[in-house]
């Protein structure tokens, strides 16, 4: 149970992450083109969904508390999105 919990306490952090580097601002997703690619912004929802799930593996994996849920839901979506800035060699969404 405590784990649902730290779950939450992730994707809360993945949407204040979102809202904090105004890439969530969008309610409902929608396709965006930006230079020759297009790509869906998934807004808020994508944040909440990594978030969620960083939150709930960390403390897991590292027994630890609450805290680290937040942090690793937050940390959670900047580093897939460096992932994928890497990988296409742009900028997304500056």
């Amino acid at each position: 149970m405590e784990y649902l919990i730290y779950a939450a306490i992730g994707g809360i952090a993945g949407f204040v992450r979102s809202v904090i580097t105004g890439k969530g601002l969008i309610p409902i997703p929608k396709i965006e083109t930006k230079g020759t690619h297009k790509f869906l912004n998934l807004g808020f929802i994508a944040p909440i969904i990594i978030g969620c799930f960083a939150g709930w593996v960390a403390p897991y994996r590292l027994g630890v508390d609450s805290a680290v849920a937040a942090l690793a839901g937050y940390a959670g979506a900047d580093i897939i999105e460096n992932l994928i800035e890497s990988a296409l060699g742009k900028k997304i969404g500056r």
